[in-house]
């Protein structure tokens, strides 16, 4: 059916208590196709509307029971008939307050009589097309809306599914440097660092993926606290030096000897410094230096610059790289690859934190510049010095893993018992509950993505029974602030997301201590 056919067709109802001008109106309509309805008072106008539902009503402001005014209102105040568009029309001069208060009301046009039945009729044409396009222009929203929700519940299953395998990875290749470091050969223990790296950046491609969906909708929430920039550069930096490495290029750094407090979300922050580092050395080829600068300006500001001697940015570049898949066509970009989400990713977070980014670059071949301003918290005091020392802390637990990735459980097993705890292993939720007896365990980590009975149905069943004497840890592929809410309300005391670097899993088990009957504490339910 063409858009005139379907204009043609629509139902108007006709609501004139003056007979001739009833009789026009209706008459000039049904012979442009039009279904018409008539009615002669507000009250059986508003009948006819609640019972019939037509697509417009050409209403006349003066009638005999009320208002025409009024008739608008009530239809546009009710659910049913709030969506059906309104002509008022007038035999008296129209002046702008009752043009005002018709549209307030909730007309869409105001027609004054007698008029011309074409404009009647062209009045009524425009009012159904311009409806039309706002239903369509809905049920577009509302399709996008639904692929939207589709698609990150899509990510999340594939960062899931990502994640599984690279954990296991990751276990195994920590495993290698732990245990047989010095029985590797220097090729060998080359070849397990270059798997390590690769795993690494495999992590953070994954992590990326995810956060940019969630950042660019403003669904994620900072964790701020007062922490120093140094130390955010101090890690960023070691994560990026053996990639610079690998990748030829020289790496220097000049940062304040003072400390730069700042209130800000570490691991966010140290996404940012990430994310600039990456692409600078994806953008540099081999030879290039790369220089990473930290100064205190006199406007309680820290400025971070990340320079290389790389291939440089044109003007136009300039202006669009911080959008969202923007990458550059030059073949040693291509060559080093990248999802084109990491800038967008800085912008949108540095943001966040009341800081900016910027660029700089004297042109193709002469290098880029990135530099980040975040505001300094001045007035707070230094935190005492802490030295974390897990190897005296650590204790003895017993412990119940629980996950249906073979290799991944394994692995992670093997480590654990190599640190002097004793591990169980269950490889879904009916046997991890068949063997979590009360007292049989002091810490229970647990996959969610469980086959048949999931984590989230397991930990609510444990976290009654065995809530007086065991840790619950969440170890998974999901790390949403969703799936982190889903695992404080199923009971569990932390969420890690794979994979887990077994540092961090050393460091929260010898951070763990007993669990005492009735001091369990879900609302701090940490998370890494």
């Amino acid at each position: 059916m063409s858009p005139v056919l379907a204009i043609a067709n629509a139902t108007v109802l006709h609501v004139n208590d003056t007979p001739a001008s009833l009789y026009l109106g209706t008459f000039s309509l049904r012979q442009a196709g039009y279904r018409m309805l008539e009615a002669v008072t507000g009250e059986e106008a508003l009948q006819v509307a609640f019972d019939s539902r037509p697509d417009v009503i050409v209403l006349d402001v003066k009638l005999p029971d009320m208002s025409g005014y009024d008739v608008c209102r009530r239809l546009k105040e009710d659910p049913r008939t709030r969506e059906i568009s309104i002509i008022h029309t007038s035999a008296t001069f129209i002046t702008a307050e009752k043009k005002v208060a018709g549209l307030r009301a909730g007309a869409d046009v105001y027609l004054t009589q007698p008029f011309d039945p074409e404009e009647l009729i062209a009045t009524v044409n425009s009012v159904l097309r311009l409806r039309r396009v706002e239903r369509e222009a809905l049920a577009n929203a509302a399709r996008l809306e639904e692929a939207d929700r589709k698609k990150d519940e899509f990510l999340a299953m594939l960062a899931h599914e990502l994640r599984n395998p690279l954990a296991a990875i990751s276990v195994a290749v920590q495993m290698l440097g732990q245990k047989d470091s010095n029985g590797l050969s220097e090729a060998d223990a080359r070849r397990r660092d270059i798997i390590e790296r690769q795993v690494s950046h495999l992590r953070h491609l994954v992590d990326d993926l995810l956060d940019v969906s969630r950042i660019t909708r403003g669904k994620y929430a900072l964790r701020r606290g007062r922490l120093d920039l140094n130390t955010v550069l101090q890690h960023s930096l070691a994560a990026a030096r053996p990639v610079m490495e690998e990748r030829g290029l020289v790496l220097r750094e000049a940062r304040p000897t003072a400390p730069c407090w700042v209130d800000g979300d570490r691991t966010r922050l140290e996404q940012v410094f990430t994310n600039l580092l990456d692409n600078a050395a994806k953008y540099s080829p081999e030879g290039g230096i790369v220089t990473v600068g930290a100064h205190v300006s006199e406007d309680s500001r820290v400025r971070v610059s990340v320079q290389d001697t790389g291939i440089g940015l044109r003007p136009e570049d300039q202006e669009h790289i911080f959008e969202l898949f923007a990458q550059l066509d030059a073949g040693l970009a291509r060559s080093r690859g990248g999802l084109g989400i990491g800038l967008t990713l800085v912008r949108h977070l540095v943001t966040e934190h009341g800081g900016h980014v910027e660029v700089f670059s004297e042109g193709p071949g002469q290098g880029s510049t990135f530099t980040i301003t975040l505001p300094l918290l001045t007035d707070a005091a230094r935190p005492e010095a802490t030295v974390e020392r897990i190897e005296s802390r650590r204790r003895e637990w017993r412990i119940l893993l629980v996950d249906d990735n073979p290799d991944a459980r394994e692995g992670l097993s093997e480590m654990l018992q190599l640190w002097g705890h004793t591990v169980a292993v269950a490889s879904d939720g009916p046997e991890a509950l068949a063997m979590a007896t009360p007292g049989t365990y002091d810490v229970i980590i647990l996959d969610i993505g469980l086959p048949g009975l999931d984590g989230y149905q397991v930990a609510q069943e444990l976290s009654g029974r065995v809530a007086s004497d065991a840790h619950l840890i969440a170890l998974t592929g999901y790390g949403t602030p969703e799936d982190r809410a889903r695992s404080e309300e199923a009971g569990f005391d932390l969420h890690l997301v794979k994979p887990v670097e077994l540092v961090e899993i050393g460091r929260v088990l010898a951070q763990l201590g007993p669990v005492k009957r009735g001091t369990r504490r879900r609302s701090q339910m940490k998370s890494a």
